[in-house]
């Protein structure tokens, strides 16, 4: 029996907010923890040193995409998930987050459309000062998402009173808010694990399977 290789999901962290002490940097970098302690491979990508233009179509016309749009591309696009963070501006995420969203969908090859969001999946949260935590972003962030090709998975986290929210460390204090952080987290690290292993696992099955058979195996080494 040939040998099989299965590798960590590879996740990033987006936060739609660059100010110093953003409460939703500090909640993707939470949910990053949670993550690499599942065993994911994580990145944290911090939108201020990709300096983006307000989408223009003559700007893209004329120039082609910025370079840091190409990198983040390139970057991003690597990963098997997204975790995307973002205050409530008006009840939508900020145009920060929305403009970077936009440069990513161009400049793809023809009959590529959206190639940067291909096979990703996601989970989106929200903090804020207010009681509901950003949550009127939530829905906008996931529709946008959704309509760029990203499955985005249906837990998701609005942390309220913000300035109250995270200890010294960065962590959630309130203990029900750590479970559902956790429990959205989890879930995105095993959809992503399970697609980023989709050819390994099927071969696997495969390799037990005679003649159409369905039933028990032995399997060694259970921690895969």
């Amino acid at each position: 029996m040939s040998s099989i290789a299965l590798r960590s999901p590879q996740i990033a962290f987006i936060s739609g907010s660059i100010r110093s002490g953003s409460f939703n940097t500090q909640l993707v970098t939470s949910a990053e923890r949670i993550a690499s302690a599942l065993g994911a491979k994580t990145d944290i990508v911090d939108l201020s040193s990709f300096e983006l233009p307000l989408y223009n179509q003559d700007l893209e016309a004329e120039d082609g995409l910025p370079p840091a749009a190409v990198d983040l591309k390139a970057r991003l696009g690597k990963q098997d998930a997204w975790v995307v963070a973002s205050p409530e501006y008006n009840g939508f995420p900020t145009p920060l987050l929305v403009n970077t969203l936009t440069w990513l969908s161009r400049g793809d090859p023809d009959g590529q459309m959206y190639a940067t969001f291909a096979g990703k999946s996601a989970i989106v949260l929200s903090s804020s000062p207010g009681a509901m935590g950003g949550m009127r972003s939530l829905n906008p962030a996931r529709t946008l998402l959704t309509n760029l090709g990203v499955n985005v998975l249906a837990p998701s986290v609005a942390v309220g009173g913000a300035f109250k929210a995270f200890d010294d460390s960065g962590d959630l204090v309130d203990e029900r808010q750590k479970k559902m952080l956790h429990g959205a987290v989890e879930s995105l690290v095993h959809t992503a694990r399970d697609v980023a292993n989709r050819e390994a696992t099927c071969e696997l099955v495969k390799q037990h399977l005679t003649a159409g058979e369905y039933g028990s195996v032995s399997v060694a080494g259970s921690d895969v």
